[in-house]
């Protein structure tokens, strides 16, 4: 299977601030009262940001496999990732080619 490489645009990327002596981040209101993507792309989008990048799609399929298995509502990463990727905010390349 491709490995699947996720980038946050950089101007998204920088308008975040993380607390170097803390686990700690914060999202300026105006990423977080997004109105052109849905809820659930948009806390996939934070999570994106608070991981400065180093998101791996694989293991976050394979969460969403037992969080279904809990019963809850099914959410495709993929699906959320294409609709970050429409609405400009990251861009998605497979390993070994360019986006």
């Amino acid at each position: 299977m491709t490995k699947k490489i996720v980038r946050v645009r950089p101007d998204i990327l920088n308008s975040v601030l993380r607390d170097p002596f803390a686990d700690t981040t914060w999202f300026p209101n105006e990423l977080i009262h997004r109105y052109d993507v849905s809820m659930s792309a948009l806390g996939l989008l934070l999570e994106l940001t608070a991981t400065e990048g180093d998101f791996d799609v694989e293991a976050a399929r394979a969460q969403e496999l037992q969080r279904r298995a809990t019963g809850l509502d099914r959410e495709d990463v993929d699906e959320l990732l294409n609709e970050l990727a429409a609405a400009g905010y990251v861009t998605i390349a497979e390993e070994g080619s360019y986006a």
